[in-house]
């Protein structure tokens, strides 16, 4: 990419793609490993499809693409950092309250 195409990119539009991008990524790997898959069909290929035709419909394709670079980038030195640190969530976590409770 050469310097003067950065300038030309919308970047209100990148950050908020950015956004959507490290909530996906999060979202996705700090589901029960057991769902992973239904996490991919019901949020992370949806919701990327629909950033992709947003972004061709409005012809931001260049925007699309720094936005996920840069989520990527801030996901993974989250994830490096201190995500990895968090135990994943699993089914026996889980404690339901009933009226007893």
């Amino acid at each position: 990419m050469q310097t003067n195409s950065l300038a030309l990119l919308q970047w209100d539009i990148v950050f908020l793609l950015t956004l959507a991008t490290i909530a996906i990524l999060f979202l996705f790997f700090r589901v029960e490993k057991k769902a992973r898959w239904i996490s991919l069909v019901f949020l992370v290929i949806p919701v990327c499809s629909l950033m992709y035709r947003l972004s061709q419909w409005r012809m931001q394709i260049p925007e699309l693409r720094m936005s996920l670079l840069c989520g990527t980038i801030i996901y993974g030195i989250w994830h490096l950092l201190y995500g990895r640190n968090i135990p994943l969530p699993s089914s026996e976590n889980i404690k339901v309250w009933g009226q007893d409770d």
